[in-house]
């Protein structure tokens, strides 16, 4: 009788305790920048360790924790190296800090790491160069978010390349730290679910989630992936959380025309068009909403009061309501 752990399409990590002890050599300190939990942190470090990579690429740094963890275990291997790219220069919290900026703690690691930071991934991915075969996406968690992320260096990831997914479940999130924004965060979800590939998830033990359901992922690609780029492009018509600069989606537009035809720009743009003019409606609703404000009548108006009701203009004296016939403009 078959396992789970059998599927072809689907297999579960559970890490070693040597794989563990690795990565306990980065000590605690580190812990309190990570935005990833104990099970996340295995999880990458498992990933990493068993795949042996050599060209490793990272989209969204924050602090650099998961880029300790990745450089760490690649410490022993000769000539990998780690390429991080971060939107932000500044970190997008501790705002006296920049990005990536604990990895400086850790001088002998950061010899084979470059960060990349200030703007898109495909403003450096023709710099970095192809044949990535490991790829951590950690970004926005929302729509556009990781979408685009995974479309503008897919072109660079070997075929067999390993794409780890974090905050795949930010959305099941049912603990005091959820956010208001929580419930848009399912990007990852969403990709997990349409990227065609091996799906790789982490064991229940020897770390407990936070959540109800592990919040890390990857996809092991293989030669089909490419084939199936549509069902990618087609999530990007579900809602987005935010608008890019206009300069941005001119170059994602030309991006997506080289490496993945016209068809696929005109479909991207109409996309673009489209989340515009939602986001233009949701604009006029919300003020038409904060406009619209229930005043709490007086005491003269709950007595009497005079109002229109579709053809009808309604007389209330003492409780007692009388409909007249409105005559035409009045």
């Amino acid at each position: 009788m078959s396992t789970i752990t059998d599927n072809m399409q689907l297999k579960i990590i559970k890490s070693s305790e040597d794989e563990i002890n690795i990565l306990n050599e980065l000590g605690e300190d580190y812990k309190q920048y990570s935005e990833m939990s104990e099970q996340d942190r295995s999880f990458l470090n498992t990933l990493v360790l068993r795949k042996q990579p050599l060209r490793l690429l990272e989209l969204g740094v924050c602090s650099g924790a998961s880029a300790l963890i990745m450089l760490n275990a690649i410490k022993n291997i000769e000539g990998a190296h780690l390429y991080s790219i971060d939107y932000n220069t500044q970190h997008y919290k501790l705002k006296d800090k920049l990005t990536g900026f604990y990895v400086d703690n850790f001088p002998q690691l950061k010899e084979k790491w470059t960060l990349k930071t200030g703007g898109l991934a495909l403003n450096f991915m023709e710099e970095i160069g192809g044949d990535i075969d490991f790829c951590l996406i950690d970004t926005v968690h929302a729509n556009p978010g990781e979408i685009l992320d995974f479309l503008m260096v897919l072109p660079y990831l070997k075929k067999d390349a390993t794409v780890v997914f974090h905050d795949t479940n930010l959305h099941c999130n049912d603990t005091e730290t959820r956010s208001n924004w929580s419930h848009n965060e399912f990007t990852n979800n969403m990709l997990m679910s349409a990227i065609t590939g091996q799906k790789l998830i982490p064991a229940d033990e020897p770390f407990k989630s936070a959540f109800d359901f592990y919040n890390i992922g990857a996809i092991q690609l293989n030669e089909n992936t490419k084939e199936h780029i549509w069902e990618i492009f087609n999530l990007l018509t579900i809602k987005w959380c935010y608008m890019l600069k206009d300069e941005e989606l001119e170059k994602l537009s030309s991006c997506f025309s080289e490496f993945y035809g016209g068809y696929y720009a005109d479909y991207f743009n109409r996309v673009v068009d489209n989340q515009k003019k939602i986001r233009l409606l949701d604009s006029r609703n919300n003020k038409n909403t904060n406009n619209f404000i229930i005043k709490k009548p007086n005491f003269w108006q709950n007595i009497f009061s005079v109002r229109n009701e579709c053809e009808h203009k309604v007389l209330r004296i003492l409780g007692i309501k009388i409909k007249f016939k409105r005559r035409k403009g009045v």
